[in-house]
């Protein structure tokens, strides 16, 4: 019975003063009006319904503010103001708290969800279709090194203007030429280390009204596709190229929100190289890398590199910016993101953007951008930059 002592009346208090105090903590004390109403009929000896108690109740509450203004001095009425503030702080407080804490776990148990499709995918992928390592490249080894750009793929997004088609089948036959000009390319080159620099954004994603209206399929199914058609490109690369250096940068389109509600960490694409290494294992000649902040700082051959989506890292800013967080100067940074081609010298470092796989879809049609679709392939010697090609589609 001593748990329930705070509904009895105490001596010190009033029958009033009784009658408010269960009311005031009505949802702390776990009771309804009808309880109260038993409480307070058996201390007072009545059988009134709960509705009298109540509107007595709401009565009080209606003069209170009233009357504490009206007979208190200044100084307890600031008093009693600062104590009703702070007690609608703390809930507002608490409200942010749990509304957090259910955006947390919400995001986690999408990316839980998520993992374990991906991992059932994985095993019936396996069995259907085992990637295996059967190089074909010869023992030579030249002093050169590849590099194949790979950016704003748009998975999932299907467009049809007047600039640009772009859909499922169409993705299909980009990423076949893409890898046949990289082989061709490389081969021809007499490239030993290939390095691929996957710079973000291969899905539609979700952060956009508009690309929800133009995706075709949901964010798990973009995932999932995109990273096995991408582990299908890294092997048959694995196949040709003696050494295969894979870098993975998050884009801006597989957050899992607004960029204001998610952090960097939160993104679907890092789903993509933890694919690759289990769909990969069997291959003993490649390296993944992953970014940990929205970069990733490697070397070609002699040549310092940055690879880097964009969204963090305007083309017209980041030779400045860049070297503040690295403490180098990079010779060249790596980007996507902006869905044209463009190379510029600043100094010591060269900016190079890659294009797009998607091209136009409507938002840069509508906004006169155009956006021709293209990936870059660029061949370096021990002197640097040796040649680079524009793979359009």
């Amino acid at each position: 019975m001593s748990e329930l002592n705070h509904l009895l009346k105490r001596d010190s208090e009033s029958f009033m003063d009784y009658h408010i105090r269960l009311f005031d903590n009505k949802d702390e004390y776990k009771v309804d009006n009808h309880d109260i109403a038993k409480l307070l009929n058996d201390e007072y000896g009545t059988s009134y319904d709960e509705s009298k108690w109540r509107k007595d109740y709401a009565q009080y509450c209606k003069w209170r503010d009233y009357l504490i203004n009206k007979n208190l001095d200044q100084d307890i009425v600031q008093k009693h103001e600062e104590i009703r503030i702070e007690a609608e702080k703390e809930r507002i407080r608490k409200n942010d708290q749990n509304r957090e804490l259910r955006k947390k776990i919400a995001n986690s148990a999408r990316f839980e969800k998520l993992q374990e499709d991906v991992v059932n995918s994985i095993a019936k992928l396996e069995k259907k279709k085992k990637l295996k390592f059967a190089p074909s490249f010869s023992n030579k080894i030249s002093n050169r090194h590849g590099l194949a750009l790979f950016s704003d793929w748009h998975f999932g997004m299907e467009v049809n203007n007047t600039m640009n088609v772009f859909n499922k089948e169409i993705f299909n036959q980009r990423v076949e030429k893409l890898v046949n000009s990289i082989i061709e390319y490389g081969t021809k080159n007499e490239i030993s280390t290939l390095h691929i620099g996957q710079l973000g954004d291969l899905v539609s994603g979700i952060i956009h009204v508009s690309t929800r209206v133009q995706s075709n399929e949901d964010i798990i199914e973009q995932v999932k596709y995109v990273s096995e058609t991408l582990a299908e490109v890294v092997s048959k690369l694995a196949n040709t190229f003696p050494t295969i250096k894979y870098y993975n940068v998050i884009g801006n389109h597989g957050r899992t929100g607004h960029k204001n509600d998610v952090g960097v960490k939160e993104n679907f694409e890092y789903l993509i190289p933890w694919f690759l290494e289990a769909r990969l294992k069997d291959f003993d000649n490649i390296e993944i890398i992953t970014d940990k902040d929205g970069y990733v700082v490697s070397k070609i051959l002699n040549e310092d590199v940055v690879y880097v989506h964009g969204n963090f890292d305007r083309v017209d800013r980041c030779v400045t910016t860049l070297p503040q967080i690295l403490g180098f100067v990079p010779s060249y940074i790596f980007g996507g993101h902006i869905h044209h081609h463009y190379e510029k010298e600043h100094g010591k470092t060269t900016v190079v953007v890659n294009g797009s796989l998607i091209g136009a879809d409507d938002h840069s049609t509508t906004g006169r951008y155009g956006g021709k679709p293209s990936q870059k392939f660029m061949v370096f010697n021990e002197d640097g930059l040796e040649c680079s090609y524009i793979i359009k589609f």
